[in-house]
C-alpha cells in the first residue's frame, strides 16, 4: 500500500551524480540521465535531470522539453529500478513489447534557466516471475513529475531474457546482423523540426497510395529510416537490431512530416506531445526500413498513425500525438529559429 505523496520521498533523492552507467544499460557516462533511485513505504522511485544541451534532443524550434527526452529520462529510469531494486541481473537482455511516453501538462515541461529534475514514480500493473523467483517481465506506468508538477505519463511492458536466450530468440532473424550498405541520404532538418542535420534519421520523404488503395485521395507520407551505426544517441553500444528509441524518433519525425504537409505548417511549430509504440518484432540492419504516416482529423492537433515496415511487415505500430506550438511560445521565425536551448547548428 502506497503511503505519503511523492515530495514526503524528495530528501532520499539526490540530482547530485548520475547512477552507474551499467544500470541503465550506457557505455557512455554522457548519456546516462538517471541520477538516483529508491524505494520508499512500497514505492519505487527516482530522479533524473534534463539536460539543456543534449545534441539531438535539444534541437528544436519549442520552448519544451523534448518528448522522447523526457520518454528517455523515464525509461532509463525504470530500468535502473529494475536492477537496483527488482534486482534483475545486470546481463539480462530487455525485450520491448510496447512503450508509451505522453505530457500531461504542457506548462509543467516548457524549458527554464536551470536544469530540470524529472521525478519517476513507478506502478507495477503485472509482474511475472520465473521458478526461481527471479523477475520474468513486467508492465507497469510511471508518472513523471517536474518541479512537483505532473508532467508526463511513460508506459511500457519488458521482457527480461537471458543471453543464451536472447541468442534463440536471434537465431531465426532473417540475413546479417551488420548495417546494409550505405545509408539513405538524409532529409533537410526544417522537414522534420530540427535544425541540425546530424539530428535527422530519416530521409527520402515522399508521398504514397496505400498498397491495395484505388483511392487517389488516401496518400500516406513514407520515409525510409536513417539507421547510422555510429551514432552516439542511438547506438551508445554495438546493437544487432535497430534500438526502439531509434523507431520512435523516426515515426515522430514521419509524423511532423506528415503533419506539416496535410496542413500546411511549417514542421518547426509543430510538437509531438504523446507517442504510443507496440513492436511487433526485431527490425534487423540487413535490410531497408520504413516509415509510413497518415494524418487523421482536420484541426490543428490529431493523431498520426506510423506503421514501420521491413520486407513489406510491420515491425511496429504507433501512434504521434501533434499539436501546434502555442501561438505565445513559438519563436519569432517558427520554422528557422532556434531557441536558446538549441544552438545554431545543434548543441556541442
Amino acid at each position: 500500500m502506497k503511503t505519503g505523496t511523492a515530495q514526503d520521498t524528495a530528501p532520499a533523492l539526490t540530482a547530485d551524480r548520475t547512477v552507474h552507467r551499467s544500470l541503465v544499460h550506457k557505455r557512455a557516462v554522457e548519456q546516462v540521465l538517471t541520477t538516483a533511485v529508491a524505494e520508499s513505504g512500497g514505492r519505487l522511485l527516482g530522479t533524473a535531470q534534463l539536460p539543456r544541451l543534449h545534441r539531438h534532443y535539444n534541437d528544436t524550434c519549442a520552448p519544451y522539453h523534448d518528448l522522447l527526452l523526457v520518454g528517455e529520462a523515464a525509461r532509463q529510469t525504470v530500468e535502473a529500478i529494475v536492477h537496483e531494486l527488482l534486482h534483475v541481473p545486470l546481463d539480462r537482455r530487455f525485450v520491448l513489447g510496447d512503450l508509451g511516453i505522453a505530457f500531461t501538462a504542457l506548462d509543467a515541461v516548457r524549458t527554464g534557466p536551470a536544469p530540470a529534475d524529472l521525478r519517476v514514480e513507478l506502478d507495477i500493473d503485472r509482474l511475472r516471475r520465473r521458478r526461481d523467483g527471479s523477475v520474468r517481465s513486467l508492465r507497469g506506468a510511471a508518472t513523471c513529475r517536474i518541479g512537483g508538477r505532473d508532467a508526463a505519463r511513460f508506459t511500457g511492458t519488458l521482457l527480461f531474457v537471458e543471453e543464451e536466450s536472447y541468442d534463440d530468440l536471434r537465431a531465426g532473424s532473417s540475413g546479417p546482423r551488420a548495417p546494409a550498405g550505405e545509408a539513405p541520404p538524409r532529409c533537410e532538418p526544417s522537414a522534420v523540426g530540427r535544425t541540425d542535420p546530424r539530428n535527422v534519421v530519416i530521409g527520402g520523404l515522399r508521398t504514397e497510395g496505400p498498397a491495395g488503395s484505388d483511392s487517389a485521395e488516401v496518400t500516406e507520407t513514407v520515409a525510409d529510416i536513417v539507421a547510422d551505426p555510429h551514432d552516439p544517441v542511438f547506438y551508445d553500444h554495438p546493437l544487432d537490431h535497430l534500438p526502439g528509441m531509434l523507431l520512435m524518433e523516426a515515426a515522430r519525425q514521419t509524423a511532423l512530416a506528415a503533419w506539416s504537409r496535410a496542413r500546411a505548417v511549417p514542421a518547426g511549430a509543430l510538437l509531438a506531445t504523446a507517442c504510443r509504440a507496440r513492436f511487433l518484432a526485431f527490425a534487423e540492419q540487413s535490410a531497408p526500413v520504413r516509415c509510413r504516416a497518415r494524418p487523421a482529423g482536420s484541426t490543428g492537433a490529431g493523431p498520426v498513425a506510423v506503421t514501420v515496415e521491413q520486407r513489406g511487415e510491420a515491425v511496429a505500430e504507433l501512434e504521434i500525438t501533434v499539436e501546434a506550438v502555442p501561438e505565445g511560445a513559438r519563436p519569432g521565425r517558427a520554422a528557422a529559429a532556434p531557441t536558446p536551448t538549441a544552438p545554431p547548428g545543434g548543441a556541442r
